[in-house]
């Protein structure tokens, strides 16, 4: 599961790509358990009709409860505690309290429509680094040098440490769409550069120079608002 964090009132919020939220950490804003809204007798008829329509759409009657509502325990701590389908955000929302329901129905409704987007930019990038691979490869054949694994892994650092500020390894999963598509445009500069024949220094001066703005965005806001 991918998780991007959103910040409500200064609260982080986990959410997963497809828009599925950790209902544990929310209900905690509110001095509340997701089992207690869970057990609700208006809960468990509203899952109930969604599992005999989803039943419906899929053409397998044996939807589960765990296709709306699953709980983990393993990870990291955003990543554990009772997750709920979308289709369970404004309901439960609602039940936390009527001005966070107003907020989430915005989220979600956000990360559905941002997500088909957001896979294209990502598949794009990916395409991107594979050219710039290539480019490199011919680069240095032409140069009479041999590329080995590592010359690869330096140009992904060289990206990331102009997207993120820092020469590491990175969850391309979880960045937001903003840094999705500088992180394709990146890599289409830096494989021109390459063919260019820049030395790495002027490469990385430029890369920089260009993420400047995302990069400054996301190191003053790490928590990822849709």
């Amino acid at each position: 599961m991918n998780i991007i964090q959103l910040d409500y009132c200064s609260n982080q919020i986990s959410v997963s790509r497809e828009a599925w939220f950790n209902a544990t950490e929310i209900a905690a804003m509110f001095g509340k358990r997701p089992i207690d809204w869970l057990r609700l007798p208006e809960t468990e008829r509203y899952i109930e009709a969604l599992m005999k329509r989803e039943a419906v759409k899929v053409g397998n009657p044996k939807v589960r409860f765990s296709h709306f509502a699953k709980t983990r325990r393993g990870g990291c701590l955003s990543y554990r505690g009772t997750w709920l389908h979308p289709k369970l955000a404004v309901a439960f929302a609602r039940w936390c309290d009527i001005d966070f329901a107003v907020w989430c129905d915005e989220q979600i409704t956000a990360i559905l429509m941002e997500q088909p987007k957001w896979k294209s930019e990502r598949k794009e990038a990916s395409v991107g680094y594979k050219v710039m691979s290539e480019i490199l490869q011919i680069r240095r054949k032409a140069e009479g040098k041999e590329t080995k694994s590592y010359h690869y892994s330096n140009e992904a650092r060289l990206i990331n440490a102009a997207l993120t500020g820092k020469f590491k390894p990175l969850n391309r999963e979880v960045l937001s769409m903003e840094q999705v598509k500088m992180l394709a445009a990146l890599e289409v500069k830096n494989t021109v550069l390459i063919a260019q024949g820049k030395s790495y220094n002027e490469r990385k001066a430029n890369l920089f120079l260009m993420a400047e703005s995302v990069r400054t965005a996301n190191a003053s806001t790490p928590v990822q608002r849709i």
